[in-house]
């Protein structure tokens, strides 16, 4: 007896028209930032927030929401894109059950005050192995392979043509603004040093957390601009709780991280690969990083 792959990436069934499509980019948006923003584990905005239990709870929903999809011929063309939401669903929980384990290895490394460059980018390496190796099972778990999920050459050419110009434009960018705001040639060095940890580490972190596990379930429900824009959306909203920032430059976050997230996300789709995206959010943390340690 042989088995047949889980088709985890298609909706097979009657064409969705523009009305219903409405209706699904909008509880999309409305799943991600349940998900994403209310669970966020980075701010306190709400009472959601950093709270274990809520996001159990929402990650035990889409569970059993994507199992009674994928078992009802009537709604099985929705399962795909509700289990990319229970996956995207566990991230805030294991990095909330792991964060003492991750302090320790931290602490094992030398690393003691969180502050440091050297602190920042460590810790994000820790939190991207935490997340994408979960995804990584999860969707092999489901049916897939890791074309699915964009990690794969696709048209490399083109991928990493666009995103190699828009990260040395970030990058001298970030040297031409800031290089002279540090006090030594040594903190410059390291700001850059541990600067390309964090922005590569971030950017595929999120690039297959925030977009590359839904664009490929959503194109069958949204199309390639609605899925695109979908998930643009629900990137730059979950930005907009950065602690960072004074309110009067929240509303150029939201326009940031809108247009990087439109960048990002067509041209995942049309190189059919994370790679070039991942440079273009690299180059954008990059050039973040090293702004905020020329301002500390």
């Amino acid at each position: 007896m042989t088995t047949q792959p889980v088709n985890f990436s298609s909706a097979e069934s009657s064409p969705i028209h523009w009305p219903q499509r409405l209706g699904l980019f909008t509880l999309f948006l409305l799943c991600g930032l349940a998900i994403l923003l209310l669970g966020s584990n980075f701010y306190e905005i709400f009472p959601t927030n950093k709270n274990l239990a809520y996001n159990l709870g929402i990650s035990a929903l889409f569970l059993a929401l994507s199992l009674w999809f994928k078992l009802d011929k009537r709604l099985n063309r929705y399962w795909p894109i509700t289990f990319a939401l229970f996956m995207a669903s566990t991230v805030y929980p294991i990095t909330s059950l792991t964060v003492n384990w991750k302090a320790e290895m931290l602490s094992r490394l030398g690393v003691v005050a969180m502050a440091t460059s050297q602190g920042t980018a460590l810790d994000k390496v820790f939190q991207m192995l935490l997340t994408i190796i979960p995804l990584i099972i999860l969707a092999k778990v489901a049916g897939a392979n890791l074309g699915d999920i964009y990690l794969k050459r696709g048209n490399l050419k083109m991928g990493l043509g666009f995103g190699a110009l828009v990260w040395f434009n970030f990058a001298t960018s970030a040297f031409l603004f800031f290089a002279m705001r540090f006090n030594s040639p040594d903190k410059l060095l390291a700001a850059a040093g541990w600067g390309l940890v964090f922005a590569f580490t971030n950017g595929f972190l999120e690039e297959l957390w925030l977009r590359a596990i839904f664009l490929r379930r959503l194109e069958p429900l949204l199309g390639m601009g609605g899925s695109v824009l979908a998930t643009s959306l629900v990137f730059a909203i979950i930005h907009a709780g950065a602690t960072y920032l004074t309110p009067i430059a929240l509303p150029f976050m939201l326009a940031n991280t809108f247009t990087l997230g439109l960048a990002c996300g067509y041209l995942m789709m049309k190189s059919d690969s994370i790679w070039g995206p991942t440079l273009i959010h690299a180059a954008a943390d990059f050039f973040l990083f090293v702004a905020m340690l020329a301002n500390a």
